[in-house]
């Protein structure tokens, strides 16, 4: 048996514009439907349906939950506090901490308000103060009653999917505006980090741990001409933001998905290893490689860098048949126990996501969760069931 620390979080990740439902004051729900592409919609309705979604982390016997609080629901128009969008955040933490389950609130997980939008979001330094201040209401109205915060997520792939190759809105190709919206985020981060120990402080609440979720890729060169490029790239998109902000840190949050080879001649995206599954069934075939010993060298640089506890907060993969979730869940999980087992203080794990819901330009077309809703139910798959005995047992067989 691989014994995981008796303290560790098991829990899940989600975002509010994924899985709530009803964010019509979310940028994101405004430019899809101009786009004429898929928009959240209803997602999952947790909104209204959240106590359910408590009922399902119970039964996957999970202690911690990652979710975000939607800025555009708390302030739809600028200075304007929606008092029910507020009561519901509270009522879940409530009810999370009442059945034993830790919140871990994400401040900023990619959406912002439209009034904010209209003034340049983060290319804007208004912004910053602006969600320095939203940031101060919510840690202010919840009381003390949470423990653990994440500012931004995955700070760098939201501002490089924006404003450097404009996948995502406001969709502009500028390097400039990259590095600008880049370092305003560093600046929010750290605006926030300082207003939310104050706060604390202020209450005489026990202080809370703060960090922001880092997407960290894996990059290895495939050839010596191309191994300047790959240590450039790696610090700009890996680790120039954590090393901005590192004092202002009280433990690394890390998002981990991908393992990259990188050439100046071709570039790919490489996800082989010792695990390698193919199958068909009569409608679909797909091939899986993937690679665990990634995440074991990213939490080694990580911790010989920074020298913090880390979290993974965000770990998962889509597997719309549900055949090798499982797979993915415990060769992963074995790198984490080896990185633990080696003096690298991991304290928790989240997998990505609770429910399938809305995977920003993929849809509802990506499934990522350890559950799924048929006829308005919660239907925890056979994966849920093995990720639920790893959390029972706190560990690997």
């Amino acid at each position: 048996m691989k014994k995981f620390p008796n303290d560790f979080k098991w829990g899940t990740a989600t975002s509010a514009y994924q899985v709530e439902g009803g964010n019509d004051n979310s940028n994101w729900e405004v430019w899809a439907k101009n786009q004429n592409i898929t928009s959240a919609g209803i997602a999952c309705d947790s909104f209204k349906r959240y106590p359910e979604d408590i009922e399902l982390m119970k039964s996957i016997n999970l202690n911690s939950y990652r979710f975000s609080i939607e800025w555009a629901r708390i302030e739809p128009q600028e200075g304007m506090w929606d008092i029910k969008a507020l009561d519901y955040y509270k009522d879940l933490i409530i009810r999370l901490n009442e059945n034993g389950i830790e919140p871990f609130v994400t401040l900023f997980h990619f959406t912002l308000p439209l009034w904010v939008e209209k003034i340049g979001g983060f290319e804007n330094k208004q912004t910053i103060k602006y969600f320095v201040r939203f940031s101060e209401f919510i840690a202010e109205n919840l009381q003390g009653n949470v423990k653990y915060f994440i500012t931004i997520n995955e700070p760098v792939l939201f501002a490089s999917l924006s404003y450097l190759r404009g996948y995502w809105p406001p969709c502009k190709k500028n390097v400039f505006k990259f590095f600008a919206v880049k370092r305003n985020l560093e600046k929010a981060h750290i605006g926030t980090y300082r207003k939310i120990k104050e706060i604390y402080e202020k209450y005489e609440w026990d202080q809370p741990q703060i960090s922001v979720s880092q997407n960290i890729s894996y990059l290895k060169s495939m050839d010596i001409i191309s191994f300047v490029y790959c240590k450039l790239l790696d610090y700009i998109l890996n680790y120039s933001f954590l090393d901005h902000i590192k004092d202002y840190l009280d433990f690394i949050g890390l998002n981990f998905y991908f393992y990259e080879e990188i050439s100046l001649f071709h570039k790919n995206v490489s996800l082989h290893s010792s695990v390698s599954i193919e199958y068909s069934d009569k409608n679909n075939k797909q091939s899986y490689n993937f690679y665990p010993e990634s995440i074991f060298n990213v939490l080694q640089v990580l911790y010989k860098r920074y020298k913090k506890d880390i979290y993974i907060t965000e770990n998962g993969i889509s597997d719309p048949t549900d055949k090798i979730r499982s797979k993915y869940i415990n060769e992963y999980l074995s790198s984490v126990y080896r990185a633990i087992k080696n003096g690298i203080p991991v304290k928790g794990y989240f997998y990505w996501t609770l429910i399938d819901n809305f995977e920003w330009l993929d849809g509802f077309n990506a499934k990522f969760g350890l559950a799924f809703i048929k006829n308005e139910k919660r239907i925890l798959k056979r994966s849920g069931k093995d990720f639920s005995n790893i959390v029972k047992r706190n560990g690997l067989l």
